[in-house]
């Protein structure tokens, strides 16, 4: 009963007093409701209506099970399961973000000023051929 007169007295503040701040609140949260209510697939209703049954099984099997090694051979399965999820999400998770760090690292060097181009030295004159000088002591293998 308590619960019926809160939502009318909601319903009362909504209709009659649209303007107050509890009834703009109230609005904001009705629409961000309606917003994450949108985005539920039909596979996220088939996901929990699925893992609602394998719990309650899963529960039922536990308090079947009786003695406690059946007990730990069972939630060593479920374990086992939950490990598998863990892992799956752990390398989405990465894979993704390694996406994200490389799309961040591009935007960051983007905006970085370029650096100037080096300048190359001035070449320097190849000694001519001058026929003048001492022979070496060791001649050279062309």
């Amino acid at each position: 009963m308590m619960l019926t007169g809160l939502l009318v007295f909601a319903i009362v503040v909504l209709k009659r007093f649209p303007e107050t701040a509890a009834a703009r609140w109230m609005m904001r949260m009705v629409g961000e409701t309606l917003t994450a209510l949108g985005r539920v697939e039909r596979k996220h209703v088939i996901f929990l209506a699925l893992m609602t049954l394998v719990l309650v099984a899963g529960t039922e099997l536990l308090a079947l099970a009786g003695p406690f090694d059946i007990a730990l051979v069972l939630l060593w399965d479920i374990w086992a399961y939950v490990d598998i999820v863990l892992t799956t999400m752990v390398v989405a998770t990465a894979t993704r973000g390694m996406t994200g760090w490389h799309a961040l690292v591009a935007r960051i060097a983007s905006r970085r000023s370029p650096r100037a181009r080096r300048q190359r030295s001035a070449r320097k004159a190849a000694p001519s051929a001058n026929d003048d000088e001492r022979p070496a002591a060791f001649a050279r293998a062309a």
